[in-house]
């Protein structure tokens, strides 16, 4: 057995700290409170330190890095991740040996293998192990893939065949339905397709995820068409890394709370999640028209090579922009021979080459076949502390690792909330910081036995020192370890011991 002994323990049910030990049998917690010690039991001194739930990201794009054991998020204190969103999953799709690219977007082409539904996953992740717990949402835009590649309106045996694949992934573990739908190519979905998904969702007792229809000029009306599929489906909406788009928009952030607000009065099940940073990232053809995308990146890249379309695009790609081209950053690229573009802005490129920002950026779509990936600035330090502080809000990552750029948050959310933002400006009280990174999460997503420190609970826990607490990953330098994370049990083992990786695979599928 271990003990962590004498800690300010942080339940994860938005309480406040208090001294405590936690005695861990197992995979679970045995007792918490005043405990003596055993001395044939392991102990830890947690002198001085927090003890609280291991943090659970609801909105990871780890699908591929949990089977590779990469650690970056355990090192955060992440002991549990839902993988499998904004409508991109590694299931269900065909065998593609030749990778061949469809979208621009994560995940294009993969696996080459095909995995037909979750358990094809969850079985790969059994045989290879996992660092952390995972939960797989099923992707809309792999759903639409899988029935009918890139083309804008599905069939009605299309639509059935999405619906099959489906209920085929929530029977065998999928824990709901993801979708992105100003991504490539869930945007081409319509409210009555998604709505019609979500009642195959509802019928298994699953969630909705969301990277809704837009953020920006029209965010209102994106939040009324989620809420309004909650409606039709009766499923729960969980309205993903929710924000406001560019300063144009910034003032339309208390009207869209305010539509959540009432929704939730109302009867419709619906929260939402956000990252602690001003900058989002995602692939570049997410700036342009939906027009321009029809065919995927066969027909994107057809067009750009005609002039006068690509005039159009360039225009329209500008009309679209909610804030401006200096504040996008070139993050992830095919090629060797635009390497020297990562890091850069658009207008920086735009004013070496000398061309405008929005031609730019389509002949880097051009030379890079597609496949082009950016930072974006897009939020106000304002909103970010109302959507952070707001009592609905999880916190969450976002992130994924790129061959580029990776965003900061793939390797340093948690601390960054903690540190900078509970600790340093006091934007929120632990107990309630540390219930947004793990009970309300668990809550969500009905992960029994997780998310909070309770006699006979999953032993998912972290260990961190308040006052250390940070991270020292930028947007230049990202890829860096967190500060001040002690230690880290998944299902009561120690994956990381004193700030150090144990090598320990103790995480567990968790299947819908």
């Amino acid at each position: 057995m271990i003990l962590l002994n004498n800690g300010f323990m942080i339940d994860g049910t938005g309480a406040g700290s208090r001294l405590a030990d936690v005695l861990v049998d197992g995979t679970e917690i045995r007792d918490v409170g005043s405990i003596a010690p055993n001395a044939d039991w392991q102990v830890i001194d947690c002198a001085g330190l927090t003890i609280a739930p291991g943090f659970i990201d609801i909105h990871s794009h780890s699908d591929k890095e949990v089977l590779q054991h990469l650690p970056n998020k355990l090192l955060q204190g992440v002991t549990t991740e839902v993988v499998g969103n904004c409508g991109f999953s590694l299931f269900p799709t065909h065998p593609n040996p030749t990778g061949r690219k469809l979208t621009g977007e994560i995940f294009d082409g993969e696996p080459p293998e095909g995995m037909p539904t979750a358990v094809e996953y969850f079985t790969a992740m059994e045989r290879k192990g996992s660092l952390v717990n995972v939960a797989a949402l099923t992707g809309h835009s792999a759903l639409r893939v899988f029935a009918m590649e890139v083309r804008e309106q599905a069939t009605p045996d299309e639509l059935r065949e999405m619906e099959r694949a489906l209920d085929a992934c929530l029977e065998t573990g999928s824990a709901g339905l993801s979708t992105g739908l100003n991504c490539l190519p869930g945007l081409f979905g319509n409210t009555a397709e998604v709505t019609r998904l979500c009642r195959r969702v509802n019928h298994h007792g699953r969630i909705y995820t969301t990277h809704m229809r837009d953020y920006k000029f029209r965010v209102l009306e994106a939040i009324d068409e989620a809420l309004e599929i909650g409606r039709r489906a009766e499923v729960p909406v969980q309205i993903s890394h929710m924000q406001v788009v560019g300063s144009k928009n910034w003032a339309k952030l208390e009207p869209a709370l305010e539509k959540i607000e009432q929704a939730r009065q109302d009867g419709v099940d619906v929260a939402m999640d956000a990252y602690p940073y001003l900058a989002g990232s995602c692939a570049m053809t997410q700036l342009l028209p939906g027009w321009a995308q029809e065919g995927g990146t066969a027909g994107l890249l057809a067009r750009l090579e005609d002039s006068v379309l690509r005039e159009r695009i360039a225009k329209e790609t500008d009309d679209l922009m909610a804030n401006t081209w200096d504040d996008i950053v070139i993050c992830g690229v095919k090629s060797n021979g635009n390497k020297a573009l990562l890091g850069k802005t658009v207008a920086a490129i735009a004013a070496q080459r000398g061309h405008k920002p929005a031609e730019t950026a389509t002949n880097i779509l051009r030379e890079e076949d597609g496949q082009v990936f950016m930072i974006s600035f897009n939020n106000s330090e304002d909103n970010l502390r109302k959507v952070l502080t707001h009592e609905l809000t999880s916190v969450i990552t976002d992130g994924f690792v790129m061959e580029g750029v990776s965003h900061p948050r793939t390797f340093g959310t948690y601390p960054k909330f903690l540190g900078e933002y509970v600790r340093d400006k006091q934007w929120l009280p632990w107990g309630e910081a540390i219930r947004k990174t793990s009970g309300l999460a668990a809550q969500r997503f009905h992960f029994d036995k997780r998310g909070t420190i309770v006699k006979g609970n999953f032993a998912d826990l972290v260990v961190f020192d308040s006052n250390r607490i940070g991270t020292l990953s930028d947007y230049a330098s990202p890829a860096q370890d967190p500060q001040g994370i002690l230690h880290v049990l998944v299902n009561g083992q120690f994956a990381v011991r004193d700030g150090q990786l144990t090598g320990i695979k103790a995480g567990q599928p968790l299947r819908g």
